[in-house]
C-alpha cells in the first residue's frame, strides 16, 4: 500500500485497490457516501452537520417512511389493539415502543397498498419490496419493527406476526435502500443516545435489542436474520472499543457463534475487544433480563469468553493432539482460520499459538500478502489496441499514466495544448474528458479528480501517475505530455491510413465511410485531395 499525503490518494499495487479516503472507507467498510464522511469527521473530531438525510430521491425510501407512519398510526388505532396487548405482554411500555417506532400491519392482503397507491406508481412500489408481485401486502397481522440505517431513515422492516398461522419473523426483501447482510437493528437507537459507547451487546433478535432497552440498557444491536457477518461485524468495530457477542446456550446458539467467530477474524485489530456470552439454555437475551434484571445482564460480561480462547479451546478437543493424524488435522483447521485474519499482528500471534497446539511451525504454511508490484515510471512497451487492457506494460497505458502526471504537476500544459488534445482519437473520450477537467487550473487536487473518475482501468492508471515521485521540470513534463499525446492521435492517423487503403481499394463499408469522413474533418489543414474525398464519402453515406 502506498500512500501520497499530498495529492490525498492511495494506490495498492498488490491488489489495484486505489482512490481518496472517502472512497477507500466506502470500499472497505461497505459504506455509503454519508456514513464515510461521518466517519472520517468522527476520527477528526469534527462535527458533521445535520440535514435532513430522509428528503432523498430514493422512491423506496419515502415509500418506507410512509409505510412506517401508517403502520404506527395502526397500532394506536382500534385494529392494533391485539398487537398493542401482545407488546404489553412482553413489558414493553408505550415509551419504548415509540422509541423504536413500533407498528401493526393490518391482517389484510391490500391494507397498505390501498393507502400507498394513492401517492405512488405500481413500479414504484413493487420496487419497495413491502409488495408481492401481483401488488398484495407481504406484512398482514404482524407487530412492525422498522430498521433504520445511521441516518434514521426507514431502509426496511422485520415484523412478527401475533397470529399462529404463518412463520414467527418475517424481513424485508434486499431492496435498492436494504441489504440485510450490512445491516444492523437497533445501531441508529444506540447512537442517539450514546455516539461511541464503551460496549455494545450483539443479539439475535428485534425483542432482545427492545427488551434490553426497556430494562436500561442502551447499548444492544441485532444482526438481521442471518449469521452475524465480517461487514456487520465491521460497522460495529467503528463505534465500540469492545463488543460482546450474545447467543442462546443450545446448539443453535453454540453453531451461530462460531460462524461468527469466523467471521469476525477478519477485523481483528489493535485497540477492539471481542467476546462471547453464552446464555444458560432455555434463556434468551429477552427473557433472561425480564427474569434476572438488568444487572445480572451486564454482569455477564465477567464470564465471556474472548475471541481467541473460544478458538483456540475448540482446536484443542477437535481431535487427539497425542497422535500424528490428530496434530495435522489440528493444524490444517487451525491454518483455515489464520488465513482469514487481515492484520498481519494478529496473523502472527494466532499463528505461534496455533503453532504451539499441534506442536509444529505453521508459519511456512500461513498464506502471507502479495508482494507490491513497485510502479514502473515513464517506460516504453508492446503497443496494443486499447487503453483499458488489463496487460500491465502497454504503450498506451504507459502514456496514459504519463499524461496524467505531467499534468498533475503542471495542468497549465491543458490550457497551453487544447487544440491537440481535441485530436486525440474519439474511442479514448474518456481520456480526454480527464484530460480537459485540467483547463483553467492553476493547481490540481488529485483526490478531488480521482471521484470524477468512473472507468476503473483509467482510475487506477490516474492513481498511479498520482504516486509517481519523477522530480522532472515543466520542460521535460511538457515533452514527455506531447509524445505521450501523439500516441493517441498517431493511431488514429493509422487508422487514417488503413480506411484510405480500403477507400482506394472500394472495401469500405457505410460505418467506415463515416469514420473516415469524421477523422479528415478533424484536421486543421485539408487538402483539395481531401475536401473531394470527402463530397466523394458523403454521397456514397448519403
Amino acid at each position: 500500500m502506498s500512500v501520497n499525503q499530498n495529492m490525498q490518494i492511495y494506490k495498492c499495487f498488490s491488489c489495484g485497490a486505489s482512490g481518496n479516503a472517502i472512497t477507500f472507507l466506502m470500499e472497505k467498510e461497505g459504506l455509503e457516501f454519508i456514513e464515510a464522511i461521518e466517519t472520517m469527521a468522527t476520527y477528526l473530531g469534527i462535527e458533521v452537520p445535520k440535514s435532513n438525510y430522509i428528503k432523498s430521491d430514493n422512491k423506496t425510501l419515502i415509500i418506507n417512511e410512509e409505510a412506517k407512519k401508517i403502520y404506527m398510526e395502526q397500532l394506536a388505532s382500534k385494529e392494533g389493539s391485539k398487537a398493542a396487548a401482545y407488546l404489553k405482554n412482553r413489558n414493553l411500555s408505550g415509551q419504548t415502543a415509540l422509541y423504536f417506532q413500533l407498528g401493526y400491519s393490518l391482517n389484510e392482503w391490500e391494507g397498505l397498498y390501498k393507502k400507498l397507491s394513492m401517492k405512488f406508481n405500481q413500479k414504484e412500489l413493487q420496487d419497495s419490496k413491502l409488495f408481492s408481485e401481483r401488488l398484495k401486502d407481504k406484512f398482514r397481522g404482524r407487530v412492525m419493527f422498522p430498521i433504520r440505517n445511521l441516518q434514521g431513515a426507514c431502509i426496511g422492516f422485520g415484523g412478527r406476526t401475533i397470529v399462529n398461522d404463518s412463520a414467527k419473523y418475517f424481513n424485508s426483501a434486499a431492496s435498492s435502500t436494504y441489504n440485510k447482510s450490512a445491516e444492523l437493528y437497533g445501531l441508529y437507537e444506540v447512537r442517539l443516545k450514546n455516539k461511541n459507547p464503551d460496549f455494545l451487546f450483539v443479539v439475535e433478535g428485534y425483542m432482545d435489542v427492545i427488551a434490553l432497552y426497556e430494562k436500561g440498557i442502551s447499548n444492544a444491536v441485532a444482526n438481521l436474520g442471518t449469521a452475524l457477518t465480517s461487514l456487520q461485524l465491521s460497522k460495529i468495530s467503528r463505534y465500540t472499543k469492545e463488543v460482546f457477542i450474545t447467543f442462546d446456550g443450545d446448539d443453535a446458539g453454540k453453531a451461530a457463534a462460531w460462524s461468527a467467530l469466523e467471521n469476525s477474524l477478519s477485523i481483528l485489530k489493535e485497540g477492539l475487544t471481542i467476546k462471547f456470552i453464552f446464555l444458560e439454555e432455555g434463556h434468551d437475551p429477552d427473557s433472561f433480563v425480564n427474569e434476572y434484571g438488568k444487572d445480572a445482564f451486564l454482569d455477564l460480561r465477567n464470564t465471556a469468553i474472548p475471541l481467541a480462547d473460544l478458538l483456540l479451546n475448540k482446536l484443542r478437543s477437535m481431535d487427539d493432539i497425542n497422535t500424528i493424524d490428530g496434530r495435522a488435522k489440528i493444524a490444517q483447521e487451525g491454518l483455515k482460520y489464520i488465513n482469514k485474519i487481515k492484520s498481519l499482528t494478529y496473523k502472527e500471534v494466532y499463528t505461534r499459538e496455533i503453532s504451539k497446539i499441534c506442536d509444529m511451525d505453521l508459519s511456512k504454511l500461513v498464506d502471507s500478502p502479495k508482494q507490491s508490484n513497485k510502479p514502473n515510471h515513464i517506460l516504453q512497451g508492446k503497443k496494443v489496441e486499447d487503453i483499458s487492457s488489463p496487460k500491465k506494460t502497454n504503450t498506451k497505458k504507459r502514456a496514459a499514466i504519463n499524461i496524467f502526471y505531467s499534468i498533475l504537476h503542471y495542468p497549465n500544459l491543458v490550457k497551453d495544448n487544447i487544440s491537440l488534445i481535441t485530436e486525440i482519437n474519439s474511442q479514448y473520450q474518456e481520456l480526454t474528458d480527464i484530460i480537459l477537467k485540467f483547463d483553467g487550473l492553476e493547481s490540481a487536487n488529485a483526490g478531488n479528480i480521482i471521484e470524477l473518475i468512473k472507468n476503473k482501468n483509467l482510475k487506477d492508471m490516474f492513481t498511479e501517475a498520482a504516486m509517481l515521485e519523477l522530480n522532472i521540470n515543466e520542460e521535460t513534463a511538457s515533452t514527455m505530455f506531447l509524445d505521450s499525446l501523439k500516441i493517441f492521435i498517431n493511431n488514429e492517423k493509422d487508422r487514417e491510413e488503413i480506411l484510405k487503403e480500403k477507400y482506394n481499394n472500394k472495401n469500405l463499408d457505410s460505418a467506415e465511410r463515416r469514420e473516415l469522413q469524421k477523422i479528415i474533418l478533424k484536421k486543421h489543414n485539408i487538402t483539395e485531395s481531401e475536401e473531394e474525398l470527402i463530397r466523394d464519402l458523403s454521397k456514397k453515406i448519403s
